[in-house]
């Protein structure tokens, strides 16, 4: 067999150009899902419209064809917000145990990249558009890439989910480790703006 990477050394940095940028409801991280298919504890309990924007090249117009003959689409983001990281972190569910932040799905790590399966609603080919349903992003977060979700190469339904495993309700609550929660996420019997009395509330 021909060698062709022997000649090259491997690079140690990288630089990137985001793509797109995301359009979401989400503006700040308290009451953005944490994972795009746990939506409790999240705006609206339920999954939220969002947008894919892509930007600069014109070119991009032709290469979002076919996007639209998928369910799903993988989109890699950069959490430019996120600063720092740590070796060890708690994860928000399961036991208060420490794990390695590459067997979580933290989003501060050292390079700070998202992975998000979305529901593909529409595609929007003249504008350069995605809508997308299910989004775990917040508002404005540069996006790096967009690939299909392909079934018989992406899904392991059997697959061992280490420490995960041990958890029985795999989508319930996270631990909140602020108190109070933002009122946004209090139940309505907790959140005085529910009685009416806040001046933020439409009132019949």
């Amino acid at each position: 067999p021909l060698d062709h990477t022997s000649m090259f050394q491997t690079p140690t940095s990288m630089s990137v150009q985001a793509i797109g940028v995301v359009r979401s409801p989400y503006k700040e991280r308290f009451g953005t899902p944490r994972q795009a298919t746990v939506w409790e504890q999240s705006i609206g309990n339920a999954p939220q419209d969002g947008e894919i924007h892509l930007i600069g090249d014109p070119r991009y117009e032709h290469a979002l064809r076919g996007l639209d003959g998928f369910d799903y689409c993988w989109v890699i983001c950069w959490m430019h917000l996120n600063t720092g990281w740590n070796p060890l972190v708690t994860p928000p569910r399961g036991p208060r145990t420490k794990q390695g932040i590459f067997a979580t799905r933290a989003p501060h790590r050292p390079n700070p990249i998202s992975l998000s399966a979305l529901k593909i609603t529409r595609v929007d080919y003249k504008n350069r558009i995605v809508h997308v349903k299910g989004l775990d992003l917040l508002d404005g977060t540069p996006i790096l890439d967009i690939k299909p979700y392909v079934p018989y190469a992406d899904a392991f339904p059997n697959a061992a989910a280490g420490w995960l495993d041990n958890i029985e309700d795999m989508k319930g609550p996270d631990y909140l480790a602020y108190s109070p929660p933002p009122p946004h996420l209090r139940p309505k019997e907790d959140n005085p703006e529910s009685s009416g009395i806040s001046g933020g509330e439409e009132r019949s």
